[in-house]
């Protein structure tokens, strides 16, 4: 489970990332840094590459979410958080925030929400379960992030909300990658186990027909 996790949430980022890449090598503005990630959403021709990055990022943290242990903390609360995660971020890209102003509304309230979760489980899960100096560090990066992308909201002063938002997302990655990669570690033995033999079982090829024919004994 450990491995599984990890490379998905590794695939998740870095298809997000990437796409946010992609998009600014397509069509390189400054209007990302006024209004955010969200502006290549309303744009048809960063839309899709970025639209693909967010439901490959949607779908795998959900998947880990739905593949962690649900009996047990912190994988109770972290399970639906990566849930709560997932739907925040299809209900961003589903709320253009040009088409009126109640979208607009509904996409900044979406936004906020999922900051402020991902803030809230990056605090919870360090003080509580992960107390390692990357996760602190990275706690220090999301603030920073945050910080720079409330004061870059319309009317507040400085253009740099894209970058603030890529610096946020990118501490709250790598601290689920440093917490997951500790905690599943440190699974009880019988999860482990269980995983395992799950994982073995699958992997075990059956045999056919013919192996089973050159077996049996000759009479």
């Amino acid at each position: 489970m450990r491995e599984h996790a990890i490379k998905a949430l590794m695939v998740a980022y870095g298809a997000l990332f990437g796409a946010l890449l992609i998009d600014g090598i397509v069509w390189p503005t400054n209007n990302v840094n006024i209004y955010g990630i969200s502006y290549y959403l309303v744009h048809i021709r960063t839309f899709f590459p970025l639209a693909l990055g967010f439901l490959i990022c949607i779908g795998l943290v959900i998947h880990v979410g739905r593949q962690l242990p649900s009996d047990e903390q912190p994988f109770r609360t972290l399970r639906t958080s990566f849930i709560a995660i997932g739907v925040l971020m299809a209900g961003i890209m589903l709320t253009p925030y040009t088409w009126n102003t109640f979208f607009n509304w509904a996409h900044m309230t979406l936004g906020a929400a999922l900051f402020v979760i991902q803030l809230a489980v990056s605090i919870w899960i360090t003080s509580r379960w992960v107390r390692v100096g990357i996760n602190w560090s990275m706690i220090i990066v999301q603030l920073v992030g945050g910080i720079l992308a409330m004061f870059s909201l319309p009317d507040n002063g400085i253009n740099l909300l894209m970058p603030g938002e890529i610096i946020f997302q990118f501490g709250f990655a790598i601290l689920l990658l440093s917490s997951l990669s500790r905690l599943l570690t440190n699974l009880p033995i019988g999860q482990r186990a269980a995983d395992i033999s799950s994982e073995t079982t699958q992997e075990l090829p059956s045999p056919n027909r013919s192996q089973l024919h050159e077996r049996q004994p000759s009479s």
